[in-house]
């Protein structure tokens, strides 16, 4: 006799199967992966951060001060030294003031104390040293002082000395510029310098505006400017006013108070519209122009057998020694 239906096993899909896995035994196994991976990972950005540290360091040493390094073979001999320069200095200046002795190794120069020889003299104001270990080169490349003026020095009992001052207000004595160059700057005066430690002298305050006002004149009235003799800062520091004397104005006072760039042109049309303005009426030579009072602009003539009256440039006789006129 069967047994009943009832009684008969149930049938079983896919579904019933127990799919699982022990989660704990695949979790120990997933972290030990996971952990050595992230080790090797750690360990490669390691040795690649410490190789990469390591071989900046040796250049940079290289490059800056290579006597710290251990002669790990034999020094490479230095062959040539390439120099540029954007002014007058030559081969001849470079050699003799970097004086490197026969057989120098490019790898022990003192590049630091290279530097300072080449920006003691006072003209040179930017220099880049460089080995290049590719053909065993030195690289000097300087950039140097452009002389806005010229002044005679005598320290103690020592000989005047030709000095050159630029824009900077940096005083230094100048190599290698032709005379004929020299002869157009026009003298400094009314400046009083002092020493420092190092043997030069402080710089001068006021320059830049000097070179400024020389800019605008050289390019705006170039044949007034070319006749300015002499540039004083006797009043810069009390009442920032520059003095020029010229061969045809005696005096001409710059306000140096405003914008340079904008008001030095302004000054310098009115001082041209004042010249042409007298030549044209046979006014007497100027005596003075004084830009330094404002909106009115006095003019002193010469004294002359026919000079003329105050605020009136037709020739007539005066009893006054000089005149003023205003524009």
């Amino acid at each position: 006799m069967s047994l009943p239906a009832a009684n008969s096993p149930l049938s079983r899909s896919w579904k019933d199967i127990r799919q699982g896995v022990n989660p704990r035994a695949m979790s120990r196994e997933g972290r030990r992966r996971r952990i050595f991976a992230a080790a090797k990972f750690v360990t490669l950005c390691a040795v690649v951060a410490g190789a990469a540290w390591t071989g900046l360091e040796v250049y940079l040493t290289y490059e800056s001060n290579p006597a710290r390094l251990k002669d790990a073979g034999p020094s490479v001999p230095l062959k040539q030294v390439v120099f540029s320069a954007d002014g007058v200095l030559d081969r001849g200046w470079l050699g003799q003031t970097l004086a490197l002795p026969k057989g120098a190794s490019l790898m022990k120069l003192d590049l630091a104390a290279l530097e300072a020889r080449l920006l003691a003299s006072g003209q040179v104001q930017t220099v880049i040293l460089r080995r290049r270990f590719t053909d065993n080169t030195l690289v000097v490349t300087v950039q140097e002082r452009t002389p806005v003026a010229r002044l005679m020095v005598q320290v103690g009992e020592m000989s005047p000395r030709l000095l050159l001052a630029a824009r900077d207000g940096v005083v230094y004595e100048g190599t290698g510029y032709a005379p004929a160059a020299l002869d157009l700057l026009p003298w400094l005066d009314g400046v009083q310098l002092r020493r420092t430690q190092r043997r030069g002298f402080e710089p001068i305050a006021g320059m830049d505006r000097i070179a400024a006002l020389l800019t605008a004149a050289q390019g705006l009235v170039p044949d007034l400017c070319a006749g300015w003799q002499v540039v004083s800062l006797a009043r810069f520091a009390s009442d920032q006013e520059i003095i020029v004397r010229s061969r045809e104005i005696p005096e001409i006072i710059f306000d140096a108070r405003v914008d340079v760039r904008e008001d030095f042109p302004r000054q310098l049309a009115r001082l041209n519209h004042i010249v042409e303005f007298l030549h044209t009426r046979g006014a007497p030579p100027m005596q003075r122009v004084n830009f330094a009072l404002g909106s009115q602009v006095p003019v002193e003539l010469q004294d002359t057998a026919s000079s003329t009256p105050a605020r009136s440039v037709r020739p007539k006789p005066a009893s006054q020694p000089k005149q003023r006129s205003d524009f």
